[in-house]
């Protein structure tokens, strides 16, 4: 996309870290409660947290993407090197711990190596017939995070990284070959309502950029010698108002279809594109709103959020582990403190080092930009 403009702003950046640690707190709290059987499994508000973070996803993925493509250099490469820093190393973690967790709980490895491998390279719970390993039933959905962001970076990226077509046709069949062989496993039905989510968020990106852009020429357009006028904070005031009743309307509307739709269930597409969008349209209201969190919030906050990734992929192995044993509620809570704990340390020397592995892996294989190169030696000159 040429000429992306859209920033969040300061409050909704840290909205989003909120959103993503409270979604994963939840659904790793509506696990352990499912252990120790206090709820039922697939509850409904583990799904609306799920949906959640596939809308976050996509829009944060496509929003990233645009902003990159502003450097005329940004290509698929750098995309996939981010993607990989960000994800893979967690991944080869915690999985590892995994097979030594799900060891001691009697699951051998060496009778599910293919499994655990298969899990390794993101195919699990696909059409190939392997599931997830071990004991850790969360990780259906991981793989569709992974090869939607492939599929839709290429997507986006690919005319850039090759000026031949059929090799961007054929790599483009590739991807979306994947995400079949995904979706077409296990729980297809859910798969294919969220990826259509992951993609609303996904759009989403692009359509606010054309509502700033809407809304700054308006103001552009109106006499701004003293600042803002009343004029341009009526029009802002419009905006809030507006996306404020829309969201409020699409959350009435899903609660309405939970209520009166007897064959409704936690994974419908509709109810949850209704929540999707009210979610988006607060977005719109949090984005043009004047709120501002205090800086030790937001450096708390971002800390909280630093580790997200982590926590959804390690909890459920310990829980596994421990709570099978009784229903103990208090055991839940430790073995809840204690899994935000170790997936900090874990967190520490992979997702939080992704920055740094991202840049180590764009100058190793020599994707850096060209000024940057020339600049280096003049930063020793006298």
């Amino acid at each position: 996309m040429k000429n992306y403009t859209f920033k969040l702003s300061e409050g909704n950046s840290v909205n989003i870290n909120i959103i993503r640690i409270i979604t994963i707190q939840i659904i790793a709290v509506s696990h352990g409660l499912e252990n120790i059987g206090a709820i039922d499994f697939a509850n409904s508000i583990g799904v609306f947290c799920l949906n959640f973070l596939m809308l976050i996803s996509g829009f944060l993925i496509a929003h990233s993407i645009y902003m990159s493509m502003n450097d005329k250099n940004y290509d698929f490469k750098k995309f996939f090197i981010r993607r990989f820093s960000r994800i893979y190393p967690v991944v080869l973690t915690v999985y590892t711990l995994i097979v030594f967790v799900d060891w001691i709980n009697h699951y051998k490895f060496l009778d599910h190596i293919v499994e655990f491998f298969i899990n390794i390279l993101l195919l699990n719970d696909s059409a190939l017939g392997y599931k997830f390993y071990g004991y850790n039933r969360h990780l259906w959905i991981f793989p569709l995070f992974w090869w939607q962001y492939l599929f839709f970076g290429w997507l986006i990226l690919g005319s850039r990284t090759t000026k031949k077509k059929f090799i961007y046709y054929i790599l483009l069949g590739f991807f979306a070959f994947f995400i079949f062989l995904i979706i077409f496993g296990m729980c297809s039905e859910r798969k294919i309502n969220f990826l259509i989510i992951w993609f609303l968020g996904a759009s989403f990106a692009s359509l606010i950029d054309k509502l700033n852009k809407f809304i700054q020429k308006k103001i552009k357009n109106i006499d701004n010698k003293n600042g803002k006028t009343q004029s341009s904070i009526k029009l802002l005031r419009k905006v809030r108002y507006f996306s404020l009743i829309l969201g409020l309307g699409c959350f009435a509307l899903a609660l309405i279809r939970e209520q009166f739709n007897e064959n409704h269930t936690a994974y419908e597409l509709i109810y949850n594109l209704f929540l999707a969008s009210g979610i988006l349209f607060l977005f719109i209201f949090a984005q043009y709103s004047n709120f501002k969190y205090p800086k030790k919030v937001k450096k708390i906050i971002n800390y909280l959020a630093s580790y997200t990734l982590t926590m959804f992929l390690f909890h459920m192995c310990l829980y596994n582990l421990v709570l099978g044993y009784g229903d103990d509620f208090i055991l839940f809570l430790y073995m809840h403190i204690i899994a935000n704990m170790l997936s900090f340390i874990i967190a520490y020397f992979t997702e939080r080092k992704a920055p740094q592995l991202n840049r180590y892996l764009i100058k190793k294989f020599n994707l850096e930009p060209k000024s940057e190169k020339v600049q280096k030696p003049l930063k020793s000159m006298p």
